[in-house]
């Protein structure tokens, strides 16, 4: 991310935050012309000064959105990150064949599993996840027609999705800070990307997305940090609907950083659900959102 695309993170967040430039600087104690300047990508010495650090202090980050943001305001680009194979990365790299040959890997774990890229799309699902959460059908037909169609959050917070039901009333609140902190954090180096401001927009939609801005508002202004993945802490045993879902980075790619999701049983009965799952739809997988997407670059 250059300083061009890091004034766009900082004003997105300040956005966030509903203040203006100089509230902002109130709050940092970083001078209102430098802040100014941040936005526009005017600013070079970005460290200088602990700048950043008051910034991600003002913006009241979570550890992990403070690791985003410090990598963030290096000024090292994706492609920096990418070893060069003779004169262009790209030119050495199949989309197509890579993104089957992760397919087929995928289709063949024994847990539910997905591919998401950093602005959370789904790119692949294995059978055992779109079995375990049966998103209505109304969800999936309409996918390829918006924007945001592919997006995990769209099956968490579409009026249509049956996520509620799935997780329960007494646990809605919670799952559902717990994936807006997600996003939040997994998408803040795409802030600068076109594509993030038309999704995010598309999910401020309160006659589609009833509960998206009122806990994404709230989840900015949380106390609570996330220093790692959230277990339960009151697992009950009978429950068919007790796991955690562990990510890891899986692959750096010319057109982005590509994650794994698998979802772990908390308890016996939940395992036992997976295998009869898994006995009913075997193994497989399915190709979701296109990679790579021409929006997103």
């Amino acid at each position: 991310m250059d300083r061009f695309e890091f004034g766009v993170l900082v004003a997105s967040l300040r956005e966030d935050m509903r203040w203006t430039q100089v509230e902002l600087a109130e709050k940092s104690g970083v001078d209102p012309a430098a802040i100014s300047n941040i936005e526009r990508g005017a600013r070079r010495d970005l460290l200088k000064d602990n700048l950043i650090i008051k910034l991600a202090d003002a913006f009241r980050l979570t550890t992990l959105e403070r690791q985003e943001f410090l990598f963030a305001a290096s000024g090292v680009g994706h492609d920096a990150v990418l070893r060069r194979e003779k004169d262009h990365a790209k030119l050495s790299f199949d989309p197509d064949a890579f993104i089957t040959e992760i397919g087929e890997h995928i289709g063949r774990l024994t847990l539910p599993a997905l591919v998401t890229d950093s602005f959370c799309d789904i790119l692949l699902v294995n059978r055992c996840l779109l079995e375990y959460y049966d998103a209505p059908p109304s969800l999936l037909q309409t996918a390829g027609d918006s924007l945001e169609g592919f997006n995990q959050m769209r099956y968490v917070f579409h009026a249509d999705s049956n996520f509620r039901s799935l997780v329960g009333d007494a646990e809605w609140e919670k799952f559902t800070l717990i994936n807006a902190r997600y996003f939040r954090r997994r998408t803040l180096r795409v802030r600068s990307k076109p594509y993030f401001a038309s999704l995010l927009n598309e999910f401020l939609d309160n006659k589609r997305y009833p509960s998206f801005e009122p806990c994404w508002r709230k989840m900015v202004y949380e106390d609570k940090d996330d220093y790692y993945i959230p277990f339960e802490k009151d697992v009950k045993e009978d429950s068919i609907h007790s796991l955690v879902a562990v990510e890891s980075l899986l692959a750096l790619t010319p057109y982005g950083d590509l994650y794994l999701q698998q979802l772990l049983p908390l308890t016996r009965k939940t395992a036992k659900r997976i295998d009869t799952i898994l006995d009913k739809v075997g193994q497989g997988y399915l190709k979701l959102a296109p990679f790579p997407d021409k929006r997103k670059r």
